[in-house]
């Protein structure tokens, strides 16, 4: 139950970060899979979960309104589920389906997103007219709401996740090995399709061939 009530206040800051408070960062997938998984005393696969979702959002670019997956919450839902199921260490069948779940979670998470602007939208216009004191609380309770909406998506994603993993879980048939090798093959071909999108002078790829470094070791990692 304490777990459960982490990811709750863990996803409340993860939803208001990209775009309420405090914008740090802290949404996006690596660091929002790695905390989640400490919650649950599993670092490691935390941060698993949230690496092979991260590099799925590489190529989206929250540019203005744009509508786009919100991978943040949708890694804490699925981080938290697969710590809640999954069997001890590092399974690749459990992290096939946590990212599948993540892909798919992530979506819904963009349409919240959308109503939470709309809501945000109607507040303001209400308060066109309002004094100053009226205004700022009408900016707090929209930045409440986003948390409020950031702890519902998660909690609600992680026990709906650890029940669909859960089932599904024990029935994957393919082995370890070629479903690492999968993982891997999936986690190169998104690294390679955002490579564009860090051209530039040489100085602008170290940080680019240290990410794929530490994406190498991980992958080298899944293998049995």
């Amino acid at each position: 139950m304490t777990g459960w009530l982490g990811v709750a206040l863990w996803g409340g800051i993860v939803g208001s970060d990209s775009t309420s408070f405090p914008q740090v960062m802290v949404s996006r997938p690596l660091v929002a899979g790695a905390v989640t998984g400490l919650i649950f005393g599993r670092p490691l696969e935390g941060a698993v979960v949230g690496f092979l979702v991260e590099v799925f959002s590489l190529t989206t670019l929250p540019i203005g309104a744009a509508r786009y997956p919100e991978s943040g919450t949708a890694t804490v839902a699925a981080a938290a589920a697969y710590s809640a199921v999954a069997p001890a260490g590092l399974d690749p069948g459990y992290l096939v389906l946590a990212l599948a779940f993540a892909l798919a979670w992530e979506r819904l998470g963009s349409v919240t997103v959308v109503l939470q602007r709309r809501a945000n939208g109607r507040m303001l216009i209400r308060a066109t007219a309002m004094a100053a004191g009226k205004l700022e609380r009408r900016h707090l309770a929209a930045m409440t709401l986003d948390f409020l909406r950031g702890a519902a998506l998660c909690l609600l994603g992680g026990l709906s996740g650890a029940l669909l993993i859960g089932l599904v879980g024990p029935l994957w048939g393919l082995d370890s090995g070629p479903t690492a090798a999968l993982l891997a093959v999936l986690a190169a071909a998104m690294v390679g399709t955002s490579l564009p999108l860090f051209s530039g002078p040489v100085k602008n790829w170290l940080p680019v061939l240290a990410g794929a470094a530490a994406g190498i070791l991980v992958a080298m990692a899944l293998l049995p």
